[in-house]
C-alpha cells in the first residue's frame, strides 16, 4: 500500500470546521456502518465536534516518508485520530505520533514549519483531483480500478477477481 495526501475539505481553516449535523446523527446512530466494522476489527471510533485541518498532518506524513518511517507515522496518527480523537492541526498531536514512529519531533516541526513538504502534498493533492478522486480513503487497484470510500473487504475481493488475481494457496 502506498500513501498519498488529499485534502477532502481543503477549504478547512487550521482551527477546523463544526461538524455537520447529519455526519453528528450518524456517529450517534449504534447501527452505523462504519463503526460497526470499526467494532468488528476491534477497533474503538470517538465522536469528535469539528473537522481537522490535515495540512500540517500530510506534511508531516511527508517528512516521515523521508525518513522511512511513514508506516509507523500513518498507524500513530491514525490511532491518535480515530481512536482518540486528536486533532490532526494541533503540534502536541503530530509530535507525539512522530515520537511513537521513531522520528525527531523538533525536527518534524522545523520541516513542516518551513514548508519544507508543502510543494509535494499540493502537488500529491493536485494529482489525486485530476484522476477523479473525490473521497477518503481511495485504493487504486493494479492502475485500473478504484475503490473510493470506506467499503467492506469483498469490494476488494470482487475487484481483484476483475484484475484477475488468484487467491493464495493456503499453505
Amino acid at each position: 500500500m502506498e500513501w498519498h495526501p488529499y485534502f477532502l475539505r481543503p477549504e478547512t481553516p487550521p482551527e477546523g470546521l463544526p461538524l455537520p449535523e447529519y455526519v453528528r446523527q450518524g456517529m450517534k446512530d449504534p447501527n452505523n456502518p462504519l463503526k460497526l466494522r470499526a467494532a468488528k476489527a476491534g477497533l474503538t471510533m470517538v465522536q469528535r465536534d469539528i473537522i481537522p485541518s490535515t495540512r500540517r498532518a500530510h506534511e508531516a506524513a511527508e517528512y516521515a516518508r523521508a525518513q522511512g518511517r511513514l508506516e509507523p507515522f500513518q498507524a500513530a496518527i491514525l490511532r491518535r485520530y480515530w481512536s482518540e480523537g486528536q486533532d490532526l492541526w494541533q503540534w502536541d498531536t503530530l509530535r507525539a505520533a512522530g515520537v511513537e514512529a521513531g522520528l525527531d519531533p523538533d525536527a518534524l516541526q522545523r520541516a513542516v514549519e518551513e514548508g519544507r513538504y508543502r510543494q509535494v502534498v499540493e502537488e500529491s493533492v493536485r494529482g489525486a483531483q485530476e484522476m477523479g478522486i473525490r473521497a477518503v480513503p481511495t485504493f487504486i487497484l493494479g492502475d485500473k480500478l478504484a475503490i473510493q470510500g470506506a467499503h467492506e473487504y469483498p469490494s476488494f475481493q470482487r475487484a481483484m477477481q476483475q484484475l484477475g488475481a488468484k487467491p493464495k494457496q493456503q499453505g
